[in-house]
C-alpha cells in the first residue's frame, strides 16, 4: 500500500475495489474444448462492503448528513495526462450501515475541495465520462477540522482486446485456435465502468515467423465481439503474434509459449520369468 499524504488530523485507507458493471460479460469462450482460458471479466463491487474497523461510541438512528460542520475535505484528480478538469468526486459519509453522499467537480487544475463538512469516515472516489475512472476507492477518516487531502488517480478505459487459445499452452506442430474478443469499455454517470462488445469489426492477424497460418488472417468480429483464427506453432517458446482493428489500431498480443509435445510414454515390457 502506497502511502498517501495527509494534513495533521486525518487518517486515509486506501481499499483497492474495481467500480465495474454489473452486467458483466461472459467468460471469454475457448473455441476447442481440449483447455480453457482463465480471463478477467470485470465485476460490480459494492463500495458499502468495504469494512471498516469497529470504534468506541453509540449508535443513532438520526438520518446521516454529510454536513454543515466543522471539517474540509480537498484534493485533486490526477489521470493519464494529468490533472483532470471536470472530475466527478462522489464523497460517502460512513455512519455504521448508513451512507450520506456528496458530490463535487474539479476545476481546470484537477483541484476540488467540500468545505462545511462533518467529520468521520468518508469513502471517497472519482470519474469523468465516458472515458475515465478511478480503481481504487479511499477511505478517509477526519478527526479534526483542519483540511484533509486526498489525491485521487484515475485510469483511461477505451476498447478491450481480450485473447484465448487452445490448446492452451499451443503445442508444436500442432494446430491452435486463437480467438479474439473486442469490447468497448466506457465510464457512464455513476463512475461505473461498462463492457459491451464490438461486433462488426475488422479484425487482422500479423503472425511472427515461429507460425504457420491455416486459416486466413483477416476475419469480422460476431455479436459476441469475438473472431477466431487457427495457426500451428513451429517452435517452442513465446512467439508474437498483432492484432490490427480497422481502421488502423495495432494492439500487440501475448500467448502463451509453444511447448514441444510430450514424449509418448516407453511400451510396457513383461518381466522376466522366473524359474519354479
Amino acid at each position: 500500500m502506497s502511502p498517501r499524504r495527509l494534513a495533521a488530523g486525518a487518517l486515509a485507507v486506501v481499499v483497492v475495489t474495481g467500480c465495474f458493471s454489473p452486467d458483466e460479460l461472459e467468460p471469454l469462450p475457448v473455441p476447442s474444448s481440449v483447455s480453457t482460458l482463465p480471463t478477467t471479466t470485470t465485476s460490480s463491487v459494492d463500495h458499502s462492503t468495504v469494512p471498516l474497523a469497529p470504534v468506541e461510541g453509540t449508535t443513532t438512528t438520526a438520518a446521516v448528513t454529510v454536513g454543515p460542520g466543522p471539517a474540509t475535505l480537498a484534493g485533486r484528480v490526477e489521470g493519464p495526462e494529468g490533472p483532470v478538469e471536470g472530475a466527478t468526486v462522489r464523497l460517502e459519509r460512513l455512519v455504521g450501515d448508513a451512507v450520506a453522499t456528496l458530490e463535487v467537480l474539479t476545476g481546470a487544475d484537477g483541484a476540488w475541495r467540500a468545505a462545511g463538512v462533518l467529520g468521520g469516515r468518508y469513502r471517497v472516489r472519482a470519474w469523468r465520462r465516458p472515458d475515465l475512472a478511478s480503481t481504487e476507492a479511499q477511505v478517509v477518516f477526519v478527526a479534526a477540522a483542519e483540511p484533509a487531502e486526498v489525491i485521487l488517480r484515475v485510469e483511461r478505459f477505451t476498447v478491450a482486446v481480450d485473447l484465448a487459445v487452445a490448446p492452451d499452452p499451443p503445442v508444436v506442430g500442432e494446430r491452435t485456435n486463437v480467438l479474439v474478443r473486442i469490447t468497448d469499455r466506457t465510464v457512464d454517470a455513476d463512475g461505473v465502468v461498462r463492457a459491451v462488445p464490438r461486433s462488426g469489426v475488422g479484425v487482422s492477424v500479423t503472425a511472427g515467423p515461429g507460425w504457420v497460418s491455416e486459416s486466413p488472417l483477416i476475419g469480422v468480429t460476431d455479436e459476441a465481439g469475438t473472431v477466431t483464427f487457427t495457426l500451428v506453432c513451429r517452435a517452442p517458446n513465446r512467439q508474437g503474434l498483432v492484432v490490427t482493428l480497422a481502421p488502423d489500431q495495432i494492439v500487440p498480443l501475448d500467448p502463451p509459449e509453444c511447448v514441444v509435445p510430450a514424449a509418448p510414454p516407453p511400451p510396457a515390457t513383461d518381466p522376466p520369468a522366473t524359474e519354479g
